[in-house]
């Protein structure tokens, strides 16, 4: 679901059956504990990411070594990490096709081991865990509105209820606005968007996947709505489908198909391109739009209604940016910061 190696995140969709089986210590099932640094394990990158936004200090290393990140949709640049993250170990995780550096989580030992409900929460998993001695924690992401109630749950678990309510309210409100706009928007007048996934730009995800949230949040249109066959998507189109879609919008996951599309000959038909609204998505210091999916999402559906409803969405995105930055990752950013991270 995260990046294009091959193999990676293919599960089949009518596995995803929502499970949130717990296996906790006792001081996770009673009050909640201050627990040591470098003690909560994520076995996949939005859970990981959620712990990072929530409590970096306690996340006990990433899932894949961040100077790889360019090829899992995210910035190389580490600038807007926290300093003390930055050198974290590399334990892997439990994606499909993939296997943890179980050497280097029983040498850290968590104390608590998060999954990720409902995509990656299976018996298999937890027993693994439950046989090196790892408690374990199913926290639900399937979508947006679930993260409120994420925060609270392991705001509570992990003795960070104060920064877990201050978080849960932000992105509520969040939510909230997203959803006032959608209901201003007459269907005739929803902006179509094409995701445009792969060197090529001929990948992309159905409307109904956790890929494209961002775009049903924003109000937007999704142009494909064919069926999804596997959790990791990006589906193969043709580029006769996309001139038949035509759409007002194209997002760009590629840096490199990005620098290219206004030359491309096959694409100077197409409405988003005549009009320059070809858009790359924005990946600081993780992505706006998917690859993983993460409280990221929150701010990446502001910036697409700033792109797609400009005069309705009202939305000031430079102040967004820095308002999100300095509550979800504890960063200052100056508005020219922003500004470089939506207009590359």
């Amino acid at each position: 679901m995260f990046h294009t190696l091959p193999g990676k995140w293919r599960l089949p969709v009518a596995a995803l059956g929502v499970s949130l089986l717990l296996s906790l210590p006792s001081w996770a099932a009673t009050a909640p504990t201050r627990l040591p640094p470098h003690s909560v394990y994520g076995t996949a990158p939005p859970v990981t990411l959620l712990v990072y936004s929530l409590a970096p200090d306690l996340l006990a290393g990433w899932n894949f070594p961040l100077n790889k990140m360019a090829g899992l949709g995210m910035s190389t640049n580490s600038e807007y990490l926290l300093p003390a993250t930055r050198n974290l170990p590399v334990l892997g995780g439990w994606d499909p096709g993939d296997k943890p550096e179980l050497e280097r989580v029983l040498a850290i030992h968590p104390k608590l081991a998060l999954l990720w409900a409902p995509y990656l929460d299976n018996a298999r998993l937890r027993s693994e865990l439950q046989r090196i001695d790892v408690p374990t924690l199913a926290v639900n992401l399937k979508s947006l509105n679930d993260y409120p109630a994420a925060y609270r749950l392991l705001g509570d678990k992990l003795g960070q209820g104060a920064r877990g309510e201050l978080l849960a309210t932000d992105f509520q409100n969040i939510l909230n606005r997203l959803r006032q706009l959608r209901s201003s928007i007459p269907e005739a007048r929803r902006q179509t968007v094409y995701y445009a996934e792969g060197v090529d730009g001929l990948m992309t995800d159905t409307a109904n996947s956790p890929h494209t949230e961002v775009i049903r949040a924003a109000g937007g249109d999704n142009v494909f709505t064919g069926k999804a066959t596997a959790l990791k998507g990006m589906e193969r189109v043709s580029m006769g489908q996309v001139l038949g879609w035509n759409p007002d919008v194209i997002l760009v996951q590629d840096p490199v198909f990005y620098r290219r599309v206004y030359g491309l000959p096959a694409w100077q038909g197409l409405k988003a391109v005549k009009d320059h609204r070809v858009y790359l998505v924005p990946r600081q210091p993780f992505n706006w739009m998917d690859r993983p999916p993460s409280f990221m999402q929150g701010l990446g559906a502001l910036w697409l209604a700033h792109v797609l409803y400009p005069q309705q969405s009202k939305i000031h995105l430079n102040q967004e940016i820095q308002d999100f930055f300095k509550t979800f990752l504890q960063k200052n950013v100056t508005k020219a910061q922003a500004r470089s991270m939506w207009q590359p």
